[in-house]
């Protein structure tokens, strides 16, 4: 204890001879993990890490052509509420850390802690746990998630807790710092649960399915670049024993997302059917399989339909609700 106080006495002593004035001049992602080495791990294995040098991004971008694309991919700065400049120096970086946490007005490394850091000035600002800050990039996907007026922010789901923790692993560093709240620099990509999607059959004149995002606080799917989709393939037996299906794609560009907490139908183009399978698929932008989300199944113990009443529609345009498992 005493030759570890007197390690904090020198160093404190010591003023400017512990800053690594490289730190200050935008250096490579990888410069960060000298010290933070476990948070490096994590953004390494992060789409962020990967924004500029994917190869779905260069087709996409048509070789890095499509300049109004090119700036959320390797930006200079990121700042809340505002779309950033293209970066000059290692693109390849992607959105990296000094991207993100070093600001030119202060020349300090900004986070969202309060902490003591000898080879780089630091400043809190907590901003950094507010959806807000992702809005500079990801305008589209906030302003959906902003009307839902939902209490998780993008950081809840997208840089969920890892507990507490030391943010350095170098010594004598490490010891400088307490340990602090954490959380995931991957950024894990949100992928709906069954519990998210609320799906429910309509009997009346008609069938139709109704589909309710109940668990994803912005559209789903939701996107500023790419295109991810929602496959809803409804799969029927009809009474004669013959099947038949049909496929419903959602997506940003289409228009035609969930939006949360907004039923969307879709009208069956059949009369009678004696039972139902539903099957919910996503597509992620930079993937090119499928991943099953739900599959429910409906049997109906009788063709005969009920009879149609506007009135009785809960939405004023259908038949009325009814639930059948």
């Amino acid at each position: 204890m005493i030759g570890f106080l007197l390690l904090f006495l020198l160093v404190a002593s010591c003023g400017d001879v512990f800053v690594e004035k490289e730190l200050l001049e935008r250096p490579q992602a990888k410069r960060c993990s000298d010290c933070h080495s476990d948070i490096y791990k994590e953004w390494e294995k992060s789409r962020h890490a990967l924004a500029w040098k994917s190869e779905k991004f260069r087709l996409e971008s048509e070789n890095y052509t499509k300049t109004k694309c090119l700036s959320c991919h390797a930006p200079h700065q990121a700042d809340p509420e505002v779309k950033p400049t293209l970066r000059v120096e290692f693109k390849e970086d992607g959105v990296s850390c000094v991207a993100c946490h070093f600001k030119e007005n202060t020349k300090a490394m900004h986070g969202p802690h309060k902490v003591w850091s000898p080879p780089h000035p630091s400043k809190q600002d907590f901003n950094y746990a507010r959806s807000f800050f992702c809005a500079g990039c990801h305008q589209e996907t906030y302003k959906e998630w902003h009307l839902t007026k939902a209490q998780k922010s993008c950081q809840d789901c997208h840089m969920p807790s890892l507990g507490e923790k030391r943010f350095v692993q170098k010594f004598p560093f490490e010891y400088f710092h307490t340990k602090k709240p954490r959380h995931d620099h991957s950024f894990p990509t949100g992928k709906a649960k069954p519990e998210d999607l609320a799906i429910e059959v309509e009997r009346g004149e008609t069938l139709r399915l109704k589909v309710i995002n109940v668990g994803i606080p912005h559209n789903l799917p939701t996107a500023d670049q790419g295109d991810p989709k929602l496959y809803i393939i409804i799969s029927a037996l009809l009474p004669t024993g013959e099947s038949s299906r049909i496929v419903k794609v959602l997506s940003y560009q289409a228009k035609n997302a969930l939006v949360y907490k907004e039923p969307t139908y879709i009208e069956l183009p059949w009369a009678e059917v004696k039972a139902l399978e539903v099957l919910i698929q996503r597509k992620l932008s930079w993937k090119e399989e499928r991943e099953d989300i739900v599959k429910k199944e409906f049997s109906f113990k009788t063709t005969v339909h009920a009879p149609f009443s506007r009135s009785s529609c809960p939405y004023g345009r259908g038949p009325s609700s009814h639930k059948v498992f």
